[in-house]
């Protein structure tokens, strides 16, 4: 019977390959690649007088908005649990009805469904454990069963089974704690024993080890509160016996906790959940004076808390202790996905046989990690700078990646296979010349070609760029006149079309521009002014939209832009003094705050930007004088330093940067297996 096949280069017999099944067939070769894990959360259980609920209620951070979402309902109804989860799946283990329970419950983010899981369960029944955890396993704390309780289960994820780890125990008995933590420690704060209390227990995951932690504790005692978090803080809000709006901050790096009261809740509540992601935590709940429904939402960077009506939780209650999410306590945003190649399928690959000599397992080389700062002012050569991200190092590349033209003011963008380097002003012309030249830079050989097919449409200086993994966006722009124009370049065809429905919101020029998977932002700029404006254009149907929340903190022009999967960073530029100012661009709510900790080390403007998945690099400038200077952006810690040893090799101004991993471009890698031949 005839099988989808691919071809194989042998220096063999064909036919002889053919008849041993040695081809391999295209339903066993599988594509994996880095899908954006859920940005949502869950809060699940609770009570409203004396009904205890199954309810599940899904938060979908980007819109603000939470649904109930029965088919994730727990399998029992109860108050307090405790609940924690990786990037695929939450548990929601104990609680009572009014007594304590093992049991644990999982829910598959994928499918919105969930399960009760007895492999587990904990192993002793409890109410009002804490729970936190990481990428591998959770930890349950705490509780009263009925007796209060040190006890800690860690509950492995790979194989849904649950041990008592006595090592990790808390350091006093207590019920009703909160607890976060980022992906190396887990911090269970406050509780009841019965007495509240303000401490607070780090546990070391790589050790399995608890220690009491006294400079972490919180700045009051309190119990029935609830705690989420970021990769550096974790935020302890509400509780009894207040009740408290309290918020206080706990600062990982130093495990010091301080009271932060522009982060309170925006009303006095206990017996409440919170979950969140990177960027926002949620408070949903609790009572009293009477039991609620209220979602507060806190912005980390700004540490302020805002009631968020829209997000409410779908019936009001208390005890939904019970609150995960795929984004919490740094998990990271994206998740490792097969996909059939024959035909697109979504699964997992078959695994292959380890004692068959042909069945093998292979993954090309990723992406490659670096970055290229081409051409620029004065000099307008033809020459292209690579950075390499590994040794934070700079140096000439080679000859072969050199633009087919020398110019400056052009923009560039990519996928990762190649980049694309658009427009600019090409002075050896007698009179100049607005150009639309692209260039298409081949990462795997680093060579360039010039690519006539994907010229923009109009020829233009201080253009700006970005894109996601199957197209460029190349906006605004002058030609001398200023232009909105909108450029979209598919890189599977070297095609690009004017794409109007994508057009800026205004003629503008020296923008800056960045993005996400499925949105670009193009900021700042100048027409007859600075501007702070931010549009941003939705890739899945090409159109454009002012976007005031995510304006810019100052209007300035000749910025310089890059990002994260999750945010997007805009540093320097001109307004008319020189700025080292950088903003940061949240993307799941569309809103941009000063982030001091990141400015550039040096007030530039006309400087480029590009980077990794870890950070961000901006490059070159003019102070006025033209400088190489490079400075690196750390996403984790917001902090931004000069790194001498990445300068680009000359003093240089309105230049172009992309990688092959800015703008949250994915790593593909491959797997195949060839099945055990027949032997005839």
């Amino acid at each position: 019977m005839a099988v989808n096949t691919r071809g194989v280069f042998s220096l063999e017999k064909i036919r002889e390959k053919e008849i041993f099944d040695e081809w391999v067939n295209l339903d066993d070769v599988w594509i994996s690649g880095l899908s954006p894990s859920p940005n949502t959360g869950y809060f699940g259980g609770g009570y409203t007088g004396s009904v205890f609920l199954a309810t599940m209620d899904k938060v979908t951070y980007s819109t603000d908005t939470t649904a109930a979402t029965p088919g994730a309902n727990l399998s029992v109804a109860r108050t307090s649990p405790g609940a924690t989860g990786n990037s695929e799946a939450g548990y929601f283990g104990g609680g009572g009805a009014p007594g304590p329970y093992s049991r644990m419950d999982k829910l598959t983010y994928s499918t919105d469904t969930t399960l009760f899981t007895p492999s587990a369960n904990l192993t002793v029944s409890r109410l009002g454990p804490g729970a936190t955890g990481n990428s591998e396993a959770g930890y349950f704390g705490g509780g009263s069963s009925p007796a209060i309780v040190s006890r800690m289960d860690k509950l492995t994820y790979s194989t849904d089974t649950t041990v008592f780890t006595p090592g990790a125990n808390l350091s006093a008995s207590r019920r009703y704690v909160a607890a976060t933590g980022n992906s190396t420690d887990g911090y269970f704060g406050g509780g009841g024993t019965p007495a509240a209390v303000s401490r607070m227990d780090k546990l070391t995951y790589s050790t399995d080890t608890t220690a009491f932690t006294p400079s972490g504790n919180l700045t009051a005692s309190r119990r029935y509160l609830a705690a989420t978090g970021n990769t550096t803080d974790g935020y302890f809000g509400g509780g009894s016996p207040g009740p408290y709006s309290r918020m206080d901050k706990l600062t990982y790096s130093t495990d010091t906790t301080v009271f932060t009261p522009s982060a309170n809740l925006s009303a006095s509540r206990y017996r409440l959940g919170a979950t969140g992601n990177l960027t926002d935590g949620y408070f949903g709940g609790g009572a009293p004076p009477g039991i609620t429904s209220l979602m507060d939402k806190v912005t980390y960077s700004t540490d302020t808390t805002a009631a968020t009506p829209s997000a409410n939780l779908s019936v009001a209650r208390r005890g939904t202790s019970g609150a995960t999410s795929a984004r919490a306590n740094a998990l990271p945003t994206s998740v490792l996905a097969y996909q059939r190649f024959s035909d697109g399928t979504p699964g997992a690959p078959p695994a292959p046989t380890p004692t068959s000599p042909t069945s093998i397992v292979f993954s090309p080389a990723p992406t490659p990690n670096t970055g290229y700062f081409a051409s620029g002012y004065p000099s307008s050569t033809t020459t292209m700078d690579k950075l390499t991200y590994s040794t934070d190092t700079t140096s000439l590349a080679p000859s072969g990646t050199n633009l087919s033209t020398g110019r400056y003011g052009l923009a560039a963008t990519g996928d990762g296979d190649a980049g694309y380097f658009g427009g600019g002003y090409v002075p050896q012309f007698p009179v100049g010349l607005y150009a639309s030249i692209m260039d298409k830079l081949t990462y795997s050989s680093d060579t360039t070609a010039y690519t006539p097919g994907a010229n923009l449409s109009v020829g233009r200086i201080n253009v700006s760029a970005t894109g996601n993994s199957t197209a460029g966006y190349f906006g605004g722009g002058s030609s001398p006149a200023l232009v909105s124009t909108m450029d979209k370049v598919t890189y599977s065809t070297d095609t690009t079309v004017a794409t109007p429905s994508a057009n800026l919101g205004s003629n503008r020029y020296t923008v800056a521009a960045t993005g996400s998977s499925t949105a670009g932002y193009f900021g700042g700029g100048s027409s007859t002014s600075d501007l702070s404006l931010m549009d941003k254009v939705t890739y899945s149907t090409d159109t454009t939209a002012a976007t005031p929340s995510a304006n810019l903190s100052l209007g300035r022009r000749s910025l310089a832009a890059t990002g994260s999967s999750t945010a997007g960073y805009f540093g320097g530029g001109l307004s008319p003094a020189l700025q080292s100012r950088m903003d940061k661009l949240t993307y799941s709510t569309d809103t941009t705050a000063f982030t001091p900790s990141a400015n550039l080390s040096l007030a530039r403007f006309l400087l480029s930007a590009t980077g990794n998945a870890d950070a961000g690099y901006f490059g070159g400038g003019q102070t006025p004088s033209y400088v190489s200077r490079m400075d690196k952006l750390t996403y984790s810690t917001d902090t931004t330093a000069f790194t001498p040893g990445a300068n680009i090799t000359s003093n240089s101004a309105q230049l172009s940067a992309t990688s092959a991993r800015a703008n949250a471009l994915p790593q593909p890698t491959y797997v195949s297996r060839i099945p055990t031949p027949n032997i005839i």
